[in-house]
């Protein structure tokens, strides 16, 4: 599995979002990978209407519907067709009791929820409400170019074994620092079945290129890992 997360970046807005998420849906045809893209939210209507590729809200809050001025409703992305949402990124840090309501309602509407977590503290806190997925993403890695899977080696591992105590379901990924297919293969080693990966991808100058080189590092492993998530 690979997220693709365009943040605000201008460069991956709009038309150039459309544009990103058409190389991610042909990167995703050829080599028979789940990759998801995580526009910001008023591109989500284009994406869903012009792609056939599984989007991701950046956000979403712990309400359906109704009175909640500036909210993102859980009814707002079933609308839109969203297949999931981001959720506790770290430049969008959400409550625990928070998080805990928007897994309960996710689930009444079909909603994956990807959360992600800064620290092994918090990883074993959010895998214990049971999300979808839940990412190990350390805040200071982010935009780096220094892998989390390198640079917080041991760290990851202990991640993936705890959310493996706590839910074996759970989906595991990884981001920060995430640039180039030798990051992922590491991540992998370690028992992720993922990677999050933001700048590297939206600022790259190949764009197919940088993700078909980390899209080939998944496909010796399908045999021997759960991919195909959708």
């Amino acid at each position: 599995m690979i997220v693709l997360n365009f943040k605000a970046y201008k460069e991956a807005s709009g038309k150039k979002a459309l544009k990103l998420a058409k190389i991610a849906e042909k990167i995703s045809k050829r080599y028979k990978i789940d990759i998801f893209v995580a526009p910001q939210f008023l591109d989500i209507p284009l994406l869903v209407k012009s792609t056939n590729i599984p989007i991701l809200a950046q956000h979403v809050d712990d309400v359906e519907e109704g009175r909640f001025t500036g909210s993102i409703s859980f009814n707002s992305l079933k609308e839109y067709g969203v297949y999931g949402s981001l959720i506790n990124h770290s430049e969008k840090k959400v409550p625990i009791e928070k998080i805990e309501r928007i897994i309960k309602i996710s689930k009444k509407y079909g909603i994956k929820i990807f959360a992600l977590a800064s620290d092994l503290k918090e990883a074993k806190n959010i895998a214990k409400l049971s999300p979808y997925s839940l990412s190990y993403e350390p805040p200071e890695l982010i935009a780096t170019g220094k892998a989390v899977s390198k640079y917080k080696a041991e760290s990851l591992k202990e991640f993936v074994e705890l959310v493996e105590r706590i839910n074996p379901k759970i989906v595991k990924l990884c981001g920060a620092g995430i640039t180039d297919e030798d990051d992922v293969k590491a991540a992998l080693d370690v028992g992720t079945q993922g990677v999050l990966i933001a700048s590297a991808f939206v600022f790259a100058k190949n764009k197919r290129k940088f993700l078909e080189k980390i899209a080939k590092v998944f496909v010796p492993r399908r045999k021997n890992h759960f991919l195909n998530f959708l």
